[in-house]
């Protein structure tokens, strides 16, 4: 009775709620547990794992154009989607993104919305699953209910930091409420906590080809940390030192390092064999086993000329770019920056006069449009956000790395969290509890990218700058300027927000799909 009636559980809550369906991303799933019944509940070993590993192929979405990765970046003060004419204006979505002004109508909201609870409800499925299992014994279940509890929580915490009140739907829920009423942010935030520290002890502390792309021991606590270091902002309750702590276990177990080629992380080739780099510690794996699309930056951000560059299979679309002033926030000497002009030296940004894969032949935007003529140039300066931003307008990110000849979804491995961010959140939760030696950890970022020391009178301004140098597109910043008290402050082209502008509208169709959800203040 009780397995039918988790099974009834998992079949009401993931085809009922938000009506999220499921599909499958690569040859991980073999089989997909979609519309759930007896006929087809997993119930073998190898269903079992087969489902458990399609819960982490729920991330492939994350960086794609359009969702949870884009509302976070292009609400920032790194990325930018101007108004290039005919091109970019999209009904105006990016740019009141840009600005602050979010409509809940905007579909890129329920984008983000829709994939994190994907991930939540296959989660909350698979859980089930292995629960009923008689094909498992208690101490096989342990580890990989470990590796999904910590999964959820992840999906939860960047729910709960984007919208605030959301609901809490777990494979415990009511199966009859299918309206489910939101729970508070610092209620969500708690569950997070306190989940990630329930699983910890059931993680493997093994670090390898066999891990990865997977939560061990020692990434459950990387993301405590980053967790911990946001609880004044979603509970009103600093709690510093257990960050510290967090990163601390990390730090001390000597697992992990920093690459001495800070790009190592990020390129092509970054699975290095799907052993990683020493510092990589959570990757979505977009190629592993075989290619899983969703990672189209490389369309995202080139000039359409650019395919001559890279040799890009298809024509790129000409939109995302940094903001001047986060460009030029980096040191020439900087190695993260890049050098303008010069595509055949990686740093994070594409610059300056644009070269055909040769590296000599200029090229050629067709229409004559900007004032520079027709050769391309990436100048970092972007005359206006609408309606008319030149088309060359915007150093463009290059930051992954475009290997000759790639598709429009790249094979690089996306890092969720790095060992680089576990330093800088010990940093930052020494800085704000007054202890001394913090600016140690912010050094051994900064001189791996050749640049000179900072002591500890460093402010926190120019501590939130280290972040945003160090950690640009990865998807933290706007996280980052909210807890620093920056969100809202303005920038190129946006005047700033009020603080109610710190979470995202709960867009329009959930609401109305479920109504028991409140709008946001401020919309």
């Amino acid at each position: 009775m009780q397995t039918l009636f988790k099974l009834r559980v998992v079949t009401v809550l993931f085809l009922g709620m938000l009506m999220v369906p499921f599909n499958s991303c690569t040859d991980l799933e073999p089989e997909v547990f979609s519309d759930l019944t007896p006929a087809n509940f997993p119930a073998s070993r190898a269903d079992l794992v087969t489902s458990y590993l399609s819960c982490y192929t729920r991330l492939y979405g994350m960086m794609n154009h359009g969702g949870y990765m884009s509302i976070q970046e292009v609400s920032s003060d790194e990325i930018m989607i101007p108004q290039r004419g005919s091109d970019w204006f999209d009904g105006g979505i990016w740019l009141r993104t840009h600005r602050h002004t979010f409509d809940a109508t905007d579909p890129q909201y329920n984008g983000a919305w829709t994939f994190l609870y994907q991930g939540v409800l296959q989660a909350n499925a698979v859980i089930t699953a292995i629960e009923v299992s008689t094909a498992l014994t208690d101490a096989e279940k342990a580890p990989f209910l470990a590796e999904l509890r910590s999964l959820r929580a992840y999906f939860y915490f960047q729910l709960a930091d984007s919208f605030g009140d959301v609901p809490l739907v777990t494979e415990d829920s009511d199966p009859a409420d299918i309206e489910p009423m939101a729970a508070s942010r610092a209620d969500v935030f708690n569950y997070v906590v306190a989940e990630l520290n329930d699983a910890a002890g059931d993680l493997t502390r093994d670090r390898g080809v066999s891990t990865y792309g997977k939560i061990n021991y020692w990434t459950n606590r990387a993301l405590l940390s980053r967790i911990l270091l946001n609880a004044e902002v979603m509970t009103g309750t600093a709690q510093w030192a257990a960050a510290e702590a967090a990163a601390d276990e990390v730090i001390n177990s000597n697992q992990y390092s920093l690459t001495d080629n800070y790009f190592a992380n990020f390129d092509p080739d970054n699975d290095n064999g799907f052993a990683s780099t020493t510092e990589n510690m959570w990757v979505v794996p977009y190629d592993a086993p075989a290619v899983a699309g969703g990672f189209n930056l490389v369309q995202m951000t080139l000039h359409y000329s650019s395919q001559a560059t890279f040799n890009t299979q298809d024509q790129p679309w000409n939109g995302y770019c940094t903001l001047q002033e986060f460009y030029e926030s980096y040191d020439d000497g900087d190695e993260r920056k890049g050098i303008s002009g010069d595509q055949q030296t990686r740093g994070n940004f594409l610059a300056g006069p644009q070269f055909a894969a040769d590296g000599v032949t200029p090229l050629i935007d067709g229409t004559g449009d900007d004032p520079g003529g027709l050769e391309v140039v990436f100048t970092p300066e972007i005359n206006n956000l609408e309606p008319n931003a030149f088309r060359q307008a915007g150093a463009r990110v290059f930051k992954y790395g475009y290997e000759n000849g790639t598709p429009n979804t790249m094979r690089n491995d996306f890092p969720i969290i790095r060992y680089a961010e576990v330093l800088m959140n010990k940093a930052e939760a020494m800085m704000r509890q007054n202890e001394g030696g913090f600016s140690m950890f912010v050094n051994m970022v900064r001189n791996r990218a050749e640049l000179g020391d900072v002591d500890d009178s460093m402010s926190m301004d120019d501590f939130l700058a280290e972040r945003g140098r160090e950690f640009f597109y990865e998807g933290t910043r706007r996280q980052d300027l909210v807890r620093f008290g920056e969100f809202g402050s303005g920038w190129a082209f946006f005047s700033g927000s009020d603080a109610t502008k710190n979470i995202f509208p709960i867009p329009e169709p959930q609401l109305n799909a479920n109504r028991n959800l409140t709008q946001n203040p401020g919309y």
